[in-house]
C-alpha cells in the first residue's frame, strides 16, 4: 500500500492502527526524523491492560475479569488476539517498520500474552512493588532492533507503571531526544475517529503532493530475542536447594499467602541461558520478565 501510494502519488495514512487516538505515528515520523530511536516501549492494548489493571486492584482469576471485560465490551467474543498479544505483535512491527525503514512482518515478533497470568502473580508483583504490564518492545541491538511482546514485571519509577484501564502509552527513547512518552485512549469510537479525521486533513492538506515514508519492501532481519539478557521472575514447585544448584544465588520472595510453591529472582541472564535452566529446574510454574 505504501508502494502503491507513491507510485499513483497520492498519500496513505494509519495514524489509528497503533494506540487509538494517540498521534505515535505521526511523531515518529514527522517530529522524530532527526533521532535515532534506540527503544519503543508501549502498552498498546486496551483490553489486556484493563484485565491485569482489574486484576491488581481486585485480585480477581483471569478468567473472571475477561468476562467481565467481555460483558463491558472491551474484549471480544473471541479474544484470542488481544490475550495472546497478536494484536500488539501487529501493533510492534508496525512501529518497528517505521523507525527501521524497513519492512517488519509480525510473524517474526516473538509473542507471550496473558491468559497465563493468575491472581497469586499478582500478590507476588506487589510484594517485589512492581506491577505486571502486557509490553511490546523494540530495541535496538546493532543495525536491526530486538522486537516481542510479553508480560513484564515494571518498577514504581517506570512511565508505563501508573497507565491503567483501557489506556494505552507509549514510551520513546531517541538518541537525542532522550525519553519521551505519548499517553492516552488507546480505543473507543472516538479516539479511533479523531486519529483517522486528522489523517483525511493531513491527506487534503497535500492533494496531488506525495509525502514520503521511509517504509522499504526488504525484510528487515530483527535480532534474536533469545540473546537479550534480563532477570526473570520464577515460580516453581523445587525447594532451595535444587534452585541453588541450577540458578546460583537467587533472592527469594516470600508472600504469606501462598503455600507449597517457591518465588524467586534470578540475576541477569540470556533468555537463551534461562530457557536451559528453567527446563533443568523442572516444576516451572510461572516465569514473568523484569524490564
Amino acid at each position: 500500500l505504501v508502494a502503491t501510494a507513491k507510485q499513483k502519488n497520492v498519500n496513505f495514512m494509519f495514524e489509528a492502527s497503533v494506540g487509538g487516538g494517540i498521534p505515535i505515528i505521526r511523531a515518529l515520523n514527522s517530529c522524530l526524523t532527526a533521532d535515532r530511536i534506540e527503544e519503543i516501549s508501549g502498552i498498546v492494548n486496551g483490553t489486556t491492560n484493563y484485565i491485569l489493571t482489574k486484576m491488581a486492584e481486585e485480585g480477581c482469576e483471569f478468567e473472571e475479569v475477561l468476562k467481565e471485560a467481555q460483558e463491558k465490551g472491551y474484549a471480544e467474543k473471541d479474544p484470542t488476539a488481544d490475550i495472546e498479544g497478536y494484536d500488539a505483535g501487529r501493533k510492534i512491527a508496525i512501529l518497528t517498520s517505521l523507525i527501521a525503514g524497513q519492512q517488519v512482518d509480525f510473524e517474526d515478533v516473538h509473542t507471550e500474552g496473558i491468559s497465563r497470568i493468575t491472581a497469586t502473580d499478582i500478590l507476588y508483583a506487589k510484594k517485589l512493588d512492581r506491577v505486571i504490564k502486557l509490553l511490546a518492545t523494540s530495541r535496538q541491538t546493532d543495525d536491526t532492533y530486538t522486537v516481542m511482546v510479553a508480560p513484564f514485571l515494571l518498577p514504581k519509577d517506570h512511565p508505563l507503571y501508573t497507565v491503567n484501564g483501557v489506556f494505552n502509552a507509549v514510551f520513546v527513547r531517541g538518541n537525542m531526544l532522550g525519553d519521551a512518552m505519548f499517553y492516552g485512549s488507546g480505543a473507543g469510537s472516538l479516539p479511533t475517529a479523531s486519529a483517522v479525521v486528522a489523517d483525511v486533513v493531513e491527506l487534503a492538506k497535500h492533494i496531488g503532493r506525495h509525502i514520503e515514508l521511509e517504509w522499504r519492501p526488504e525484510k528487515l532481519v530483527i535480532a534474536d530475542y533469545k540473546k537479550q539478557t534480563t532477570k526473570f521472575f520464577v515460580r516453581t514447585a523445587a525447594d532451595a536447594d535444587h534452585i541453588e544448584r541450577i540458578f546460583g544465588t537467587v533472592q527469594y520472595i516470600k508472600v504469606p499467602e501462598v503455600t507449597g510453591e517457591t518465588g524467586f529472582v534470578t540475576s541477569e541472564m540470556t533468555e537463551e541461558d534461562f530457557e536451559k535452566k528453567a527446563a533443568e529446574l523442572g516444576t516451572v510454574l510461572q516465569t514473568i520478565r523484569f524490564h
